[in-house]
């Protein structure tokens, strides 16, 4: 099975880290983000996969060259941006020869079963699966309704909303393709706003029982990333070495 990583943005919420590493190379618990994603796909059978690349693109692509030859590791392509494409740009742009494919982003981690994930695509006749899951936020102030003429009609001491959010790993199906123009930049929002507007199936998959999920797009969320690794690295058994 062949899958696409996207590792080419310039990770400008991580500066200064980024302006000599490129966000994909940034280390968790001694091993960059990359290659644990990379040894991810490779455990749940998806033994191609093409990274794409653009800010600082030669880092990344020498180290997984220098990776290839070891155990756990699946065969490397490379493409690069020659502007930036968004995270659905570079997909038309690769155009991939599986009818069925996956997408994820170069910064996140998490045990979401890719192998299910596959699975619930194809049963669902979509032709994009999204991997989702359900997150609340509590508002850190108290929230008031409001009727027409501004009069207080309830109060809502600190309310949780709950949200569905994208957690950055994605299903393509090949007719998705169709949808982008050569050469554009496009992210999957306006993607996914596209195809539902024409009629398409797009499906959300979230994974039953609680799940482990981050990404290190903040400083915050970077020092949190590698605070918590360790606790759970065993969900992650192709890293034993």
């Amino acid at each position: 099975m062949k899958a696409i990583v996207l590792a080419g943005g310039k990770g400008t919420r991580l500066l200064p880290y980024t302006i000599v590493v490129p966000k994909p190379m940034l280390p968790i618990n001694d091993v960059p983000i990359i290659e644990i994603i990379a040894r991810q796909l490779k455990y749940f059978g998806y033994d191609e996969v093409i990274v794409s690349l653009g800010h600082l693109s030669g880092v990344i692509a020498h180290f997984l060259e220098s990776k290839k030859e070891e155990s756990g590791m699946p065969i490397f392509s490379f493409f690069t941006e020659s502007k930036p494409l968004g995270t659905s740009g570079p997909i038309k742009a690769i155009n991939p020869t599986s009818e069925d494919f996956l997408v994820i982003n170069g910064d996140i981690l998490t045990t979401i079963n890719f192998t299910e994930l596959m699975k619930k695509h194809k049963e669902s006749g979509a032709i994009l699966t999204i991997g989702a899951r359900k997150t609340s936020y509590e508002l850190p102030l108290g929230s008031l309704e409001l009727d027409t003429k501004g009069f207080v009609v309830e109060f809502n001491e600190k309310p949780k909303l709950d949200f569905i959010d994208n957690i950055g790993v994605y299903i393509y199906s090949k007719k998705v393709l169709d949808y982008i123009k050569d050469d554009e930049n496009i992210d999957v929002n306006v993607l996914t706003h596209r195809l539902l507007q024409q009629g398409e199936k797009v499906f959300a998959f979230r994974e039953d029982g609680p799940y482990f999920w981050i990404d290190i797009g903040t400083h915050a969320d970077y020092s949190k990333a590698n605070e918590e690794f360790s606790k759970i690295q065993s969900l992650f058994p192709f890293l034993e070495r």
